[in-house]
């Protein structure tokens, strides 16, 4: 059994709390100061950086300091708190931040224009937003056209009326410019809030009163809230302000990035714990502004399937199907442990198969079949497929070799800890570790869906190679 550095929950807090920006400028990293925000550019895209917090506004995934440096610097998370417990003497932690010399830029709404009719020709005309819905958030000062660039200005404003956030959108119909003022509070994004139980999620203030332009009928009834590419914080922060919210409805964008968010939203609002219900409505184009464009007769961007979704659910049917009719070995566990420690070695020279994993998944989902046989209980095969596609994490699944195997290890550790307890569980004691086992079998689809993905990859890289050689002697003989 491979050995397991332990941290206090001290040092993993300390950790977790360093100051991102000083740890990346030790590193010779450049970042662009963006308000109270800092901007890095990773390999992948633009990270958004503020204090232990990061946010990848493409991929649509964030977290604290040890997640960004098990992304980016590709470790493991005992790996990520020692590396980051190594320059406390260096790396200021966030808290600590606050009372530096640098002075946060104070929030300013942009200067308004005198009219507004560059913004209301293309919410109106370009956008095909309903004059009434638009009406209502110029009413209340939610909503304007600013005077130096003619951007439509979404003003968040807090509990008292105080505008805490502006998102920007350009209204030149070949700009795609938009952007959050500088100082924002993210807490406040653009929103408003009803009576009723629902909040409505949203990537963008146009996808917002699309919605709302469709849904008419009610709509001041309920909550919505339009993220404005940050982090989900306005929802946890609208909840937490709004006790008579109990229903999360999540309508992020109908695109890989979208999807993600939308399981990230209900990840966040799980852990906030309390009898919150999460529901999804995606649109049925690419977002809901191409729903109100298709109305109009043009043709709109069409949808698209999250990928990794996509494959998992095939490989879990694939996996039950292989392994339904088969018999689980006398010790599965000491099987399970045999085959990670191969991949472990191979994963060094970057050699594993998709072949190696999806077989480690089978015999972990023997495991998961014997154990519902000692409960005397059983599953049809349609019922594993969802429980199995229920426990994939896309939001989850943007790591390396490193992370996916470290993260197949502390689950098989801790299986292999429950066990050698020889405790008699209770029911639900059984049925936790039966999840436990399950989840385990998807992380090795995980690995095994990863290792298909990279061999395509070199595949293509190959391919692309040798046509680029070719080329070369073509030239060269011409």
């Amino acid at each position: 059994m491979s050995s397991y550095t332990h941290f206090t929950e001290e040092e993993k807090e300390q950790a977790r709390n360093t100051d991102l920006v000083s740890f990346l400028r030790h590193r010779g990293e450049t970042l662009k100061r963006s308000g109270s925000e800092y901007e890095w550019k990773s390999d992948s895209g633009k990270v958004t950086i503020r204090g232990n917090l990061w946010f990848h506004q493409y991929e649509r995934e964030g977290g604290d300091a040890i997640g960004f440096v098990q992304r980016y610097g590709n470790l493991t998370f005992p790996e990520a708190v020692s590396c980051l417990l190594s320059e406390q003497g260096i790396v200021i932690t966030a808290q600590q931040r606050v009372a530096e010399q640098e002075e946060k830029k104070s929030f300013a709404l942009p200067k308004a224009n005198s009219d507004m009719r560059r913004m209301y020709a293309y919410l109106l005309k370009g956008r095909f937003l309903d004059r009434e819905i638009v009406n209502s958030f110029v009413k209340e000062k939610q909503l304007y056209e600013d005077a130096e660039y003619h951007n439509a200005v979404f003003v968040g404003r807090d509990e008292q009326g105080v505008p805490r956030h502006a998102h920007k959108r350009g209204t030149y119909s070949e700009s795609g410019f938009k952007g959050n003022v500088d100082g924002s509070s993210p807490e406040y994004s653009f929103h408003y809030i009803g009576t009723g139980n629902k909040l409505y999620v949203f990537e963008a203030p146009i996808d917002m009163l699309s919605y709302l332009s469709i849904h008419k009928e009610g709509w001041q009834e309920n909550s919505y809230v339009a993220l404005c590419s940050v982090a989900p914080q306005a929802v946890v922060y609208l909840l937490k302000n709004n006790p008579h919210i109990d229903t999360i409805v999540t309508c992020l964008d109908h695109d890989k990035a979208g999807i993600e968010g939308n399981y990230r939203v209900a990840e966040m609002v799980r852990q906030m714990g309390g009898n919150h219900t999460v529901k999804k409505k995606s649109p049925p184009y690419k977002d809901w502004n191409e729903s109100l464009k298709a109305g109009h007769g043009i043709p709109p961007i069409p949808a698209e399937e999250h990928p990794g979704l996509v494959r998992m659910k095939e490989m879990c049917r694939e996996l039950v199907e292989d392994y339904a009719e088969e018999r689980c070995s006398r010790y599965p566990l000491e099987e399970l442990q045999d085959r990670y420690d191969k991949l472990k070695q191979q994963a060094k020279f970057k050699k594993i198969s998709p072949e190696q994993s999806y077989e480690m998944a089978g015999v972990a989902f023997l495991f998961v079949q014997k154990q519902l046989a000692a409960m005397e209980k059983e599953y049809t095969k349609e019922q594993y497929i969802s429980v199995l596609f229920s426990l994939y994490p896309p939001h989850h699944d943007n790591c390396g070799y490193t992370s996916r195997l470290a993260q197949m290890g502390e689950r098989l550790q801790e299986l292999q800890r429950i066990y050698n307890k020889n405790k008699i569980l209770p029911e639900s004691g059984q049925g936790k570790i039966i999840q436990e086992t399950m989840s385990f079998v998807v992380d090795c689809l995980r690995l095994s869906m990863f290792s298909e993905n990279q061999c395509q990859d070199q595949q293509v890289h190959g391919v692309s190679q040798e046509r680029r050689e070719s080329a070369c002697l073509v030239l060269q003989q011409s």
